[in-house]
C-alpha cells in the first residue's frame, strides 16, 4: 500500500489542490449500515459504486490518504465515445519502501459506499492492476465505522465488538495518514528539529484530533528545550494537518510530561 504526504510543512512534499467533498444531503441522520466484506487474510474489501453505474471491490485502507483506482477503471469508467474524465493536478507519493513516485489524478463525480454517496472525489490514478483503495478522504467522512471481523461487516455509523486496526497505535510504525504520523513527521520536519520521546492521541472525531506530545527542540549542541502538551490537528481532503499548539509548554528536563 502506499502513503499521501501533502500536508504544508518543511521537509513535506506541498499539496497542489483543495477538493472538497460533499456528503450527499440526508445522510446525517442515516441509520446504522452493515455492509458484506470479502477478505484475503488481513485485507478487506468493501463494494464501491462509481458515477453511479459501475461497482467495483475496494480495499478498505486507513492507511492510504486519498482514493486509488487503477489505468483499467478509467478506462472502464470513460470508454471512447464517452465525455472525457476531469484530471486534477498531479501529485507525489511516498511508498511504504521510501520510494518517492508521481501520479495522476481524477475526479470521480460520485463514489457510493452503501447508503452513503460522496461528490467530486479525488483519486490517484496508478498503472494497470494496481490495486483500488478506498483511503481516508472517504472513510474519515463516514463518521463512526468499523469492521466486524467475526462477521466480515463494514459498520456505518454503529459500534461494534471488535474495532478496525488501523496500525495507528505505535506513532513510530504509523502510517503516514495517521493524527500521530503527521505530527511525527512535522516535529522531525521543522526548524529547528525536534526529537520525539513519546506521541498519543488524546481524541479524534474525524475532523478534529489532539495529540499529545513529548520531545526536545534541539537548537544547538549546547542548547535544547524539552517540549510537553497537545497538539491540534484538521482534517482537510488531503489528510491530517496540524494546525495550532497552545497547549504545547516548556518543562524542565527532569520533570515528568502527563497530559
Amino acid at each position: 500500500m502506499r502513503r499521501r504526504e501533502r500536508h504544508r510543512f518543511p521537509t513535506i512534499l506541498s499539496a497542489v489542490a483543495v477538493i472538497v467533498l460533499v456528503v450527499q444531503s440526508g445522510l446525517a441522520g442515516a441509520s446504522s449500515r452493515e455492509i458484506p466484506l470479502s477478505h484475503d487474510g488481513a485485507v478487506y474489501r468493501v463494494p464501491v459504486t462509481l458515477n453511479g453505474w459501475l461497482t467495483r471491490r475496494f480495499i478498505v485502507d486507513s492507511g492510504s490518504a486519498e482514493v486509488q483506482v487503477s489505468t483499467d477503471l478509467v478506462r472502464a469508467l470513460y470508454p471512447p465515445g464517452a465525455a472525457p474524465p476531469n484530471y486534477l493536478p498531479g501529485a507525489a507519493y511516498r511508498l511504504a519502501d521510501g520510494r518517492v513516485v508521481g501520479s495522476q489524478r481524477i475526479l470521480l463525480p460520485s463514489l457510493r459506499v452503501g447508503d452513503h454517496e460522496f461528490r467530486q472525489v479525488a483519486a490517484s490514478i496508478g498503472g494497470s492492476g494496481t490495486p483500488l483503495l478506498l483511503g481516508q478522504n472517504v472513510l474519515g467522512q463516514l463518521g463512526a465505522w468499523s469492521i466486524d471481523n467475526r462477521r466480515s461487516m463494514l459498520v456505518l455509523g454503529g459500534a461494534t465488538t471488535e474495532a478496525p486496526s488501523s496500525g495507528c497505535t505505535d506513532w513510530r510504525t504509523a502510517p503516514g495518514g495517521c493524527e500521530v504520523a503527521v505530527v511525527r513527521d512535522y516535529l522531525r520536519g521543522v526548524r529547528p528539529p525536534h526529537q520525539v520521546t513519546k506521541l498519543r492521541l488524546l481524541g479524534s472525531d474525524g475532523r478534529r484530533a489532539a495529540v499529545f506530545v513529548d520531545a526536545v527542540r534541539l537548537s544547538g549542541p549546547r542548547r535544547s528545550a524539552r517540549l510537553c502538551g497537545p497538539m491540534d490537528l484538521r482534517r482537510a481532503d488531503t489528510g491530517w494537518r496540524v494546525v495550532g499548539a497552545s497547549g504545547l509548554r516548556e518543562i524542565d528536563p527532569a520533570a515528568r510530561c502527563v497530559p
